[in-house]
């Protein structure tokens, strides 16, 4: 009955294994990109056949050998009971025994293939790698062996270590048990009890020699060490520890020399004292030395004896990073800013980001996603080119919800019907109508657009949050969107999803999908397709999972298509030199680069990897091992082009290695003299670090404006700010970095001051505070610092939203130059009190958008009363009372 069980579970993994392959076949031979599968799947099995043979066969072939002469031993024959085993009771039969320790074998090279079959990025790495074309300081070899040769020589020193260690532990644990117990009086083992000990010598010899060899690893693993000031090689392991590794080596061979007489003239007191020697020698020359040598000798002159050393982790810091290549300048930060300059830079004033993504994620989710089964997820930030100018703008794509209505979830609705969203919803940055509205650019179901933009198939079968797998082109109609009382239903007609065009695949799927229905529902056509892995990180993930996917991908409308673009990384953490850095994506890398750039098909679900850094070498290695999948980024198509921009989360890491970075002087960068952090703000009452942030505006000195990724720094434990970086996004200077230094000797305001300085202005702190007591709620959001020509211009929005409700309006914007503070309900009315006439000081009027948050939370309410009631005609009608009531001149 055992066996049955076992068989069972046996089979119903091996049927999970082989069903998963295939379901992966069958989706990346849609989307063409068989050639990954099959050269993945051939290098994991390569790895795990190898590690498994090799491990099996050792300790096997140890415990065999172990077996015949531990049948020797004095003490009787494997039927006979030793001391060790009298003692304990035991009493184990030849059968057990060859049973227990095949099972111990074939377990242990488990483990090993396992671990193999894990690492096959390493091994890629190691097939394909080349060089860099850089050399590390202390020994003279290119970076390339670090990142593609070191990590794949250290796991297999690792596992033979392992190997050995364990094979000689179950080895010795037998003899002990058989009666390897005797000695005479020179210490020389009796009898037939030598040949056991032979063998043990040769398992030792194997360790040690494997010990040997990772120390002469552990001497380029120096360049990450962490020991004294410097992060890689520092004046103690140059010096000390360096040395200590190479008499290690020397001990290692030294003992195995020892290990081999041994074998030819069993000494088991030989063995226990060179091991002892080793040992000492281990403590006192890796451990003791160096730490004795870093404090008496180091530490009393560290600078200097550490300045070579700074210079080289400085160094390959900002060449890991990219640091080295950003361009650095003065910025004069002038309190100087005027009417006039106002007026040149107009077109950077429209576009100052007023709207928050916060609030404006609430304000889709009440007013645009019109039925319950539509979602807004998170909101992106892009710019377009329209007829009217270059806008920035924010937008989402309106996906599916995780769960239909409790009353809709059946099988059919949810498997068949509801496959897909619609559209997404596109608004500008900074203008509103209706007293607090966002403008929108596109809305409503279908797609409407003032501004000429168009959408062909909104239909939207991948996004960011697509749970589970959909079945399309079936018997049942598929919901497309909703039209007044009525509904349009369409049938798919893309490439998306794998043809469930027989009935092996419908038994398939319908296990790997744990769903029986696929099997048994008569909707199915020899048309019908299985969409799965819908999501877009998860298809590319399945695709090319040898790559770090930014956390932010981004809806883009281009040629009348919807796309997610996503930002993808080749990172390492065995850049020598190069301290590292804990991103979302990745623990301890200390190198990165955005090397890919993924486009995917919202309608059909296509993967298109375009290659933003032809010269990564981390790119080559794939490039090499997967030739055909990385494109050139001129087969782009040039719109999608203009919608490419920096990573956030590149740009994040960059910036947080920078502030500390920047200091390219050893002595300042030891001191930490000019330590720079991200400044904090508040937002809805809470102090949080300031993220970075996009903009559209004019560099110092350029007439052009440009989209831009920037942040501003403020020392550490001050408030005022101290520069401010940015990466740029248009072609042609996509991807090169800007640094701004401000003057030291005055003080420019930082996001903190500037938050104090809108708290302690009496007439802005009441108005604020008024409205908090009147049953609405006020929102302070994100601070934006606007470089203008020579002269920072901060903007705050406020929002307010009625208590119990998440409608909020744009009601005021704060704006601060120099010691000016102004609030009014617009953009440009708080910049002509700035720089027009003076402030008021006595108490401001109530807002005049009060009257109609009234009347637009009156409507919405009822619009929401009938979406929950199902009654879609009243819903209808309170809607478009609801967009009568907002209609009028945009602010």
């Amino acid at each position: 009955m055992r066996l049955v069980i076992v068989g069972a579970i046996s089979v119903i993994v091996l049927l999970a294994f082989i069903t998963s392959w295939i379901q992966k076949w069958l989706w990346m031979r849609q989307l063409g990109y068989t050639g990954v599968f099959w050269t993945l799947l051939s290098v994991q099995w390569e790895l795990f056949c190898a590690a498994f043979v090799v491990a099996l066969l050792y300790l096997w072939i140890n415990l065999r050998v172990a077996a015949r002469y531990g049948a020797t031993f004095p003490a009787g024959n494997l039927m006979g009971e030793s001391a060790v085993a009298a003692k304990l009771g035991i009493r184990i039969s030849p059968t057990v025994l060859k049973l227990a320790m095949g099972t111990v074998a074939a377990l242990a090279g488990l483990i090993f293939a396992l671990t193999f079959y894990a690492q096959w990025d390493t091994y890629l790495r190691f097939r394909y790698g080349g060089s860099f074309g850089l050399s590390d300081p202390l020994f003279g070899v290119d970076v390339g062996f670090y990142l593609f040769r070191l990590p794949f020589y250290e796991l297999l020193q690792d596992s033979l270590t392992a190997l050995a260690l364990i094979t000689l532990l179950a080895v010795l644990v037998f003899y002990v048990y058989s009666g390897l117990r005797r000695l005479s009086d020179r210490g020389q083992m009796a009898g037939r009890s030598a040949k056991a000990v032979s063998h043990l010598s040769i398992l030792f010899f194997a360790l040690v020699a494997s010990w040997g060899w990772g120390f002469y690893l552990d001497h380029y693993e120096l360049l990450y060490s962490t020991q004294g000031v410097v992060y890689g090689a520092g004046y103690t392991a140059a010096h000390v520890t360096r040395f200590a590794f190479w008499i290690m080596v020397g001990a290692a061979a030294a003992l195995c020399a020892l290990l081999v007489l041994n074998i030819f003239r069993p000494r088991l007191r030989a063995i226990v004292i060179g091991s002892g020697i080793y040992v000492a020698l281990y403590l006192t020359a890796v451990l003791l030395a160096p730490t004795l040598f870093q404090s008496f000798m180091v530490q009393p002159n560290e600078l200097a004896r550490e300045t070579p050393y700074l210079k080289n982790n400085i160094e390959f810091t900002r060449q890991a990073y990219r640091l080295d290549a950003i361009q650095e300048t003065s910025y004069p930060a002038l309190a100087d800013l005027t009417s006039e300059v106002i007026a040149r830079n107009q077109d950077t004033i429209q576009n100052v980001r007023l709207w928050d993504s916060r609030p404006l994620l609430q304000m889709y989710q009440q007013a645009q996603e019109i039925r319950l089964y539509y979602q807004f997820y998170q909101v992106d930030v892009d710019r377009y080119h329209l007829p009217d100018g270059y806008h920035q703008v924010m937008l989402s794509a309106r996906e599916l919800s995780a769960e239909l209505p409790a009353e809709a979830q059946t099988w059919v609705n949810q498997k068949l019907q509801f496959t897909h969203s619609y559209g997404l919803v596109m608004s500008f940055v900074s203008k509103t109508i209706g007293g607090g509205f966002p403008q929108y650019v596109l809305e409503n179901i279908p797609p409407e657009s003032a501004y000429g933009l168009t959408i062909d198939q909104p239909s939207i079968y991948y996004g960011e949050s697509m749970p589970g797998y959909r079945i399309v082109a079936t018997g049942a109609k598929e919901f497309d969107y909703p039209k007044g009382n009525q509904n349009v239903y369409m049938s798919y007609a893309g490439t998306g999803g794998i043809p469930l065009d027989s009935l092996w695949k419908r038994l398939l799927f319908a296990w790997t999908q744990a769903d029986v229905n696929i099997l048994f529902t008569s909707y199915l056509r020899p048309e019908s397709r299985i969409q799965i892995w819908r999501r877009v990180q998860e298809r590319v993930e399945q695709i090319a999972p040898f790559l770090r996917l930014d956390q932010d991908p981004y809806a883009v409308v281009s040629g009348g298509k919807l796309y997610w673009i996503q930002d993808a990384y080749t990172v390492s953490d065995h850049f020598p030199y190069s301290s590292p850095h804990t991103a979302a994506f990745e623990d301890g890398l200390n190198y990165i680069r955005n090397s890919v750039k993924v486009v995917v098909d919202m309608y059909d679900g296509t993967v298109r990897f375009y290659v933003m850094d032809p010269n990564d070498p981390v790119l080559a290695v794939y490039r090499r091992a997967f030739p055909g999948v990385f494109m050139d980024l001129n087969q782009l198509s040039p719109d999608l082009k203009t919608h490419l921009r920096y990573p956030e989360d590149l740009f994040s890491i960059q910036a947080d290695q920078y502030r500390t970075f920047h200091m390219t002087v050893p002595q300042v960068f030891y001191n930490r003299e000019d330590l720079w952090v991200f400044p904090n703000e508040t937002y809805g009452g809470t102090v949080a670090p300031m993220q970075p942030y996009y903009i559209l505006m004019k560099l110092p000195g350029s007439d052009r404006l440009e989209y831009l990724l920037m942040t501003p720094f403020t020392p550490q434990k001050r408030d005022n700010m101290i520069s401010w970086m940015a990466a740029r996004c248009d072609f042609p200077e996509y991807g090169k970095m800007l640094f701004y230094q401000l003057p030291k000797e005055k003080l420019i305001y930082g996001p903190m001051q500037i938050e104090a300085m809108i708290d302690q202005n009496t007439t802005i702190s009441e108005q604020l505070t008024l409205w908090n007591q009147k049953g609405s709620r006020v929102i302070r959001g994100n601070l934006i610092a606007v470089p203008i020509e020579n002269s920072f211009l901060y903007v705050v929005p406020v929002y307010l939203t009625a208590e119990g409700t998440d409608f909020p309006q744009l009601k005021r914007v704060i704006v601060i130059s120099a010691d000016k503070v102004a609030m009014e309900p617009t953009l440009d009315e708080a910049i002509q009190s700035v720089f027009g006439t003076q402030q008021p000081q006595n108490a401001a009027p109530a807002p005049r958008g009060q009257p109609e948050l009234g009347q637009a939370r009156a409507q919405f309410d009822e619009a929401q009363k009938a979406m929950q009631q199902g009654d879609w005609e009243k819903f209808g009608k309170a809607m478009e009372a609801l967009k009568r009531l907002l209609a009028g001149p945009a602010q």
